[in-house]
């Protein structure tokens, strides 16, 4: 039996709590906003997948990974579902009490270079990276609604000073777990083309409905020109990460702006329920990493640039007002 540390217990990380709990894993969450909710009650959980538990509770339930409760805890797993936005202490350093000789960190999170902080601050250990596509929502604190399936694209952060076979091995060993869950994957030998793949959609989509406070739908029914920016923008972030060697389809780009559900009902981002609430966002990972890169490769992308402005204020104004 697995033990497992889940550090970000918002609508996607309770969905993959109980994903692990239902394999069979012992399961320890580190929550904050919904603390209180999930020590006393459990979680609300409603899935069209899963089905409906009114008070899923888990093995621990703790505020900080330093928890005095959890310090002779040794952690298979470390999973990291907590949003990417700006930390002080950084989540690599608040998660550090709880990493062990053995324990493999798991990253589930949007962006591009996510996995750096972790490498840097835990050379001796496996990393693992994923991309998790999952329509998941906590419409009221300790309330999850799934729709849907979910699914991860999944792969070892490979490192050149650990053994390939313990990393294969620890890779293997959690999507057993996932397996066990009844999780959708896909193992993908390269995660980093990947991050960008999901990266290319978060920056349009969660960009452009973040910035409008429009859904999918009603964005792309505003005018002609709003398609016309997000295919320019969609195209601007494929150039950087060709421009890195990576492979990103014609027909992968194609299908982010042909997606059906884009169009009937709408899609609404979480980078639009952030900005909705007047909350921090994903900017950097999603926004700035990818422009700094297109900077340094010399590269013009003047749609990203004015994305990462517009949102980079608004982060501004959320995180500053009073």
């Amino acid at each position: 039996m697995s033990e497992i540390l889940l550090f970000g217990l918002g609508a996607v990380g309770a969905t993959h709590a109980f994903i692990f709990q239902h394999a069979g894993s012992k399961v320890t969450v580190c929550a904050r906003s919904n603390f209180d909710v999930v020590k006393e009650k459990g979680l609300d959980f409603r899935s069209e997948k899963y089905g409906n538990i009114p008070n899923l509770k888990f093995d621990r339930v703790v505020k900080t990974p330093g928890d005095a409760s959890i310090k002779d805890v040794k952690y298979d797993f470390i999973v990291c579902t907590n949003k990417a936005i700006y930390m002080n202490p950084s989540a690599s350093e608040q998660i550090a009490p709880a990493v062990s000789e053995n324990t493999t960190i798991v990253i589930v999170q949007n962006g591009v270079g996510n996995g750096d902080q972790f490498r840097e601050r835990f050379p001796n250990n496996v990393v693992i990276s994923a991309v998790t596509w999952v329509n998941a929502n906590q419409p009221e604190t300790g309330v999850i609604v799934h729709k849907g399936q979910e699914k991860m694209q999944i792969g070892v952060e490979w490192s050149d000073k650990l053994d390939r076979a313990l990393q294969q091995k620890k890779l293997d060993d959690f999507v057993g777990i996932l397996d066990a869950g009844k999780s959708e994957y896909e193992l993908v030998p390269d995660i980093q083309v990947w991050r960008w793949k999901k990266t290319i959609w978060n920056c349009c989509w969660n960009t452009l409905t973040a910035a409008t406070l429009c859904n999918t739908k009603q964005y792309l029914e505003s005018s002609e020109s709003a398609e016309i920016t997000a295919r320019a923008l969609i195209d601007e972030m494929a150039l950087i990460a060709r421009t890195l060697g990576l492979t990103i389809e014609d027909e992968y780009l194609d299908s982010l702006i042909s997606r059906a559900d884009l169009r009937n009902g709408g899609i609404t981002s979480s980078m639009m329920m952030d900005a909705k609430a007047q909350r921090p966002m994903e900017v950097e990972v999603i926004l700035g990493a990818p422009l700094r890169v297109a900077k340094k490769l010399g590269l013009k992308t003047p749609v990203l640039e004015t994305c990462t402005a517009i949102i980079s204020a608004m982060d501004w104004r959320f995180q500053n007002q009073k």
